[in-house]
């Protein structure tokens, strides 16, 4: 019995050695992904057919290479673990000093009945309980998603016919609750990266007046009311998220995740090649989002941190309006040096690690993130895309400050003095957090008291040693400031 415990245990030992040997679990992962992006790209949002098919004809080889390679890995293995069942039974009548058998016996010799009794399988499955907890696995915090939750995102969120069938689904399942929600009231918080959104989304998001959105929702945001009551509920811990800027996030954050929303329905209307342009939102696309928000929101105040809002902010202001919705925008601005510097950090960070996994870049498409990375695309306050003079090189300060100055103008122009939309100073909300919070909830409509819930950490954001007072940027930062709630002008 002990000697059929010893042969499973190397006959078991030696094929996990083997299967690692092969690389067989990179094989598997590599064919996921490519069927994953295989999907995607028959749903893509922006694409039309003609684009599939050449994209989706070049792309099907890398679909049957991978596979073939998992095939023949697969033959492989199966050979290499017969060839040593047929050694340990030939070493085992060795040992036990057994006759030969003759020539027509000579399968029962290499494929034993012992195979299947309990001392042989005992010895086969050892390895397979010890290997794991005797090899660390170890953590990527770079790629922190898995095949499978790769497969899903590609699969759920970046498909555009699935997204709208499961879109579809979710209102018909939810039709009730939908009815019995009227006006609602909206929060946006709208500006260039780097300029505090995510702070000051996270100390709202703790109000517990504001839903939204959160990685919980990931990927299914096509069904956020389902799939948050499907979804287990246990807390995970709060790390730091990929930008590397000491601001820590876990599953239950705010995000900036609705925009897959724009994406699907309407991607064709604002994203381009290398910008992102504004567009205006016909009646039949508002009811659907609005629905969409009701479906996050509930009966709370919807809160959305997303920098695109901007692109068509006016158009929704204009038909959340005339539906008796109540609707404001908030524009955070960071002095212009300091948040340029900031956005040519994170172009870095991002398009090394787009470089590193190329899922990084799809991920990025699939939220509408362009603002910096391998995906990066101009953000353009208009319709039409005007002629910018932009420095060629995106790994310039002088590029991230004239896109800056580009944006901000626009904005300012467009958006200074109309009601519901505030601008409000970076700066001047790090120097009295409190403060500037209790103006942003007062101008909100809503109790000053509810600052007193908001738990506030102090933080001294890097400022720009390259700042140049008689700029063109440090005038319309100065101009900026002139119209922020949150700086006090008496």
């Amino acid at each position: 019995m002990i000697l059929e415990i010893i042969a499973g245990f190397m006959v078991s030992m030696a094929g996990i050695l083997f299967f690692l040997s092969l690389k067989y679990n990179q094989s598997i992962q590599q064919w996921i992904i490519e069927t994953s992006k295989f999907i995607y790209y028959i749903g893509h949002p922006l694409w039309d057919d003609d684009a599939k098919y050449k994209t989706l004809t070049g792309h099907f080889k890398k679909v049957f290479g991978s596979l073939s390679m998992v095939i023949l890995k697969t033959l492989v293995l199966l050979l290499f673990v017969a060839a040593m069942i047929a050694i340990v039974s030939v070493a085992l009548l060795m040992i036990k000093g057994e006759n030969w058998p003759g020539p027509d016996q000579w399968i029962s010799t290499l494929f034993p009945p012992y195979l299947y009794k309990a001392p042989f399988l005992v010895g086969t499955f050892l390895p397979i309980i010890l290997v794991p907890f005797l090899i660390r696995k170890k953590e990527n915090e770079d790629q922190p998603y898995s095949p499978i939750e790769k497969l899903f995102h590609y699969v759920f969120l970046g498909n555009s016919n699935v997204a709208k069938f499961l879109f579809k689904i979710e209102l018909k399942r939810n039709r009730k609750v939908l009815d019995s929600i009227g006006a609602t009231q909206n929060v946006y918080i709208s500006g260039m990266a780097r300029a505090g959104t995510t702070v000051l989304m996270q100390y709202l998001g703790q109000i517990s007046e504001f839903a939204s959105l959160s990685y919980r929702h990931m990927p299914f945001l096509f069904m956020p009311r389902t799939w948050i009551r499907m979804r287990s509920k246990k807390k995970i811990e709060a790390r730091e998220r990929a930008h590397k800027d000491g601001i820590m996030h876990s599953l239950d954050s705010y995000e900036a995740l609705e925009e897959p929303f724009w994406r699907n329905f309407d991607g064709n209307d604002y994203i381009r090649d290398e910008f992102l342009v504004s567009h205006s939102i016909e009646s039949g696309l508002h009811e659907k989002y609005d629905a969409f928000r009701k479906l996050v929101s509930g009966d709370k105040i919807y809160l959305a941190k997303n920098n695109n809002h901007l692109l068509r902010a006016a158009s929704l202001h204009e038909l959340d309006q005339e539906a008796g919705h109540n609707t404001k925008t908030i524009i955070p601005f960071r002095e212009p040096y300091s948040q340029a510097f900031s956005l040519l950090n994170q172009h870095k960070i991002l398009s090394k690690m787009a470089e590193e996994d190329e899922f990084v870049k799809d991920y990025m498409e699939f939220l509408v993130h362009h603002e910096f990375g391998l995906s990066h695309k101009v953000p353009v306050l208009d319709e039409n895309i005007p002629k910018l003079e932009l420095p060629e090189d995106q790994f310039s300060l002088e590029y991230w400050l004239e896109i800056w100055y580009q944006f901000y103008k626009k904005a300012f122009h467009q958006f200074r003095g109309i009601d519901d939309f505030y601008f409000f100073c970076y700066e001047a909300f790090c120097q009295q957090p409190k403060a500037s919070l209790s103006q942003l909830i007062e101008v909100l409509g809503m109790p000053k008291k509810l600052v007193k819930s908001i738990k506030v950490k102090e933080f001294a954001p890097k400022r720009s040693p390259h700042i140049e007072p008689d700029s063109k940027y440090s005038h319309l930062y100065t101009q900026l400031m002139n119209e922020s709630i949150n700086i006090n002008h008496g």
